[in-house]
């Protein structure tokens, strides 16, 4: 759940997919007439007719025909206390998810409901609710459904079949990511001199002056080569592919990737495209200025390194994928340890039809010893060979 799908759902009103409670459910410490509302609104969305996920958005106050207003609930629930006791009640088994976010400076609470097989039912009553009674949202109210409409659920939902999703994590060449990587982790002086390109000789004074006018030297080209070169020599690159196997559409697919140091060492998070490039010792006046193509590939980007929060986040955006179809990352990411050491990666898939994101880990360990450079030894790399730059990378 996302502040930008939140904010989307505020400007719905309230429908077969959506219900706004101000105040928290009293769950804890509630009787059963309590639970039993709580209960009743969850099975009347898991009921309703419609064509995607449903909602619950807890500490939201429906103003139609003005966006619900944000006022909060100052009551938290356990998802898995609330998964336990939803299961003791419900036939046959709904899958759904409880969460609680920070919106606009307020806690509120959402209940997600995927679309799934039909219909749900109390197996023994509780509270004022009755056993074996199917209660269906139409519209913004609740009310019983009738034996016609139960078997009407039953048969629109006769082919729905349950995910089977895969996720691959290759390597930039579609082969599978390794698990150890020897690298070499670069340290420069805090200072690296401005670069001065050789003076021309006397003769190409004309010639030279002349190119002057366009060109120029990079006097930055020594520390973005030191940058160059340091994310090259530690550099885990990877991408992904997530498989529908199943019979039936996965919408709003997602891949969330996050990396946690085992050893306490440092990492960076960065997206292929913005890998640093190889620079030139010098530049035109049109350096740094890209071109339309390249400006529209990067706003229209699936993926994302979100560096803004306590650790990096990479979001990856797979669209709707059609039975038995695979969606591919637009572009790779790449994770750059500062020192060896190892890294826990944690993968979420996230959909519309998904109530509890399937998650998987991947444990890379990265070897190799830290090393110290200054300018002449960047010279030195400089001058190398292809291959001998290939072999310093450790790759």
């Amino acid at each position: 759940m996302t502040d930008e799908l939140l904010t989307a759902l505020r400007y719905k009103s309230e429908g077969t997919d959506i219900d706004f409670k101000s105040a928290q459910y009293r769950f804890i410490g509630g009787n059963d007439e309590d639970k039993a509302e709580m209960l009743k609104d969850i099975l009347a969305i898991a009921n309703a007719w419609r064509d995607g996920t449903g909602y619950i958005l807890l500490g939201f106050k429906d103003q139609r025909p003005h966006p619900a207003a944000i006022v909060g609930i100052t009551a938290s629930i356990d998802d898995a206390k609330m998964q336990q006791f939803v299961h003791s009640k419900v036939k046959p088994k709904l899958t759904f998810k409880y969460e609680e976010h920070l919106h606009e400076g307020k806690t509120v609470g959402v209940i997600t409901i995927p679309k799934q097989k039909r219909p749900f039912y109390l197996s023994h009553a509780y509270g004022k609710l009755k056993s074996n009674v199917v209660y269906v949202r139409r519209g913004s109210s609740t009310d019983e459904a009738e034996p016609p409409e139960t078997a009407a659920m039953m048969q629109a939902d006769a082919g729905r079949k349950d995910l089977r999703l895969g996720l691959s994590v290759l390597a930039p060449n579609n082969e599978k990511l390794d698990t150890t990587f020897a690298l070499n982790y670069l340290k420069f002086p805090e200072r690296l001199p401005d670069y001065e390109s050789p003076p021309s000789e006397t003769g190409h004074f004309a010639l030279s002056l002349a190119i002057s006018s366009v060109w120029h030297d990079n006097k930055n080209f020594w520390r973005q080569y030191a940058e160059y070169v340091r994310v090259q020599a530690a550099l885990i690159e990877m991408k992904f592919i997530l498989h529908n196997h199943s019979d039936v559409q996965l919408s709003n697919a997602k891949l969330e990737m996050s990396a946690e140091p085992l050893d306490g060492q440092g990492f960076q998070m960065i997206s292929g495209a913005d890998l640093p490039n190889e620079p030139e010792t010098q530049w035109s006046s049109l350096h740094g200025i890209r071109s339309l193509p390249e400006i529209l590939d990067r706003q229209n980007t699936q993926m994302v390194v979100d560096n803004s929060g306590r650790s990096p986040v990479c979001r990856v955006r797979f669209g709707s994928l059609l039975p038995g179809e695979e969606g591919r990352s637009s572009d790779t990411v790449a994770i750059v340890p500062l020192g060896p050491g190892r890294l826990r990666l944690r993968l979420r898939i996230l959909g519309a039809e998904i109530a509890v994101p399937e998650e998987s880990e991947h444990v890379l360990e990265a070897t190799g010893d830290v090393r110290v450079l200054d300018v002449d030894g960047l010279g030195e790399i400089r001058g190398k060979s292809l291959l001998e730059r290939y072999q310093l990378t450790g790759k």
